[in-house]
């Protein structure tokens, strides 16, 4: 059984301890190891999720299957955008519906407050991930360069989903 729930200040603990899990299995194959440990400092600590649901209007969730923490969602509300900012799972409990479910309760989220597309970015080289995008309705907008502040950068695609039309 497969539920997404709100995340909460005693949650973000647990939610950093899957990001580093999570992350470096991720990202260690194409970027180096420092710049997910940079990621994970800068973006996915309990201080950093903290902020960014205390100041940044950003939504953390929790994906849980058969009473387990597998994996997290984060969503940042922009007026009539949603950027999903976060969907990661355990490798492990990947290929379970899991994803599916939590992008169906991100359109749902989305649906429920007006918001009129969801857009997110992925690197360029998670093929897998960016499969999954395309086929749940998101396109390819845009290649990007992502600088970070440590010297590291990363070649992204800007996704979108349009849930109304502009």
């Amino acid at each position: 059984m497969i539920e997404i729930n709100k995340a909460y200040p005693s949650d973000f603990k647990i939610i950093e301890k899957l990001a580093k899990e999570i992350l470096h299995e991720v990202y260690d194959p194409i970027i180096p190891a420092e710049h997910t440990d940079y990621f994970l400092t800068e973006f996915q600590s309990e201080n950093a999720i903290r902020n960014q649901i205390e100041n940044e209007n950003f939504s953390y969730f929790l994906l849980n299957f058969d009473n387990k923490n597998v994996g997290y969602l984060g969503i940042q509300k922009m007026n009539k955008k949603l950027i999903l900012s976060k969907l990661y799972i355990l490798r492990s409990f990947r290929g379970l519906k899991i994803g599916k479910t939590a992008l169906e309760y991100v359109n749902g989220f989305a649906t429920d407050n007006g918001i009129e597309k969801i857009e997110l970015i992925v690197n360029q080289h998670n093929q897998n991930t960016i499969d999954i995008y395309l086929k749940h309705g998101f396109k390819i907008v845009e290649s990007i360069i992502n600088s970070f502040p440590n010297g590291h950068s990363v070649e992204d695609y800007k996704m979108e989903k349009i849930l109304i039309a502009e």
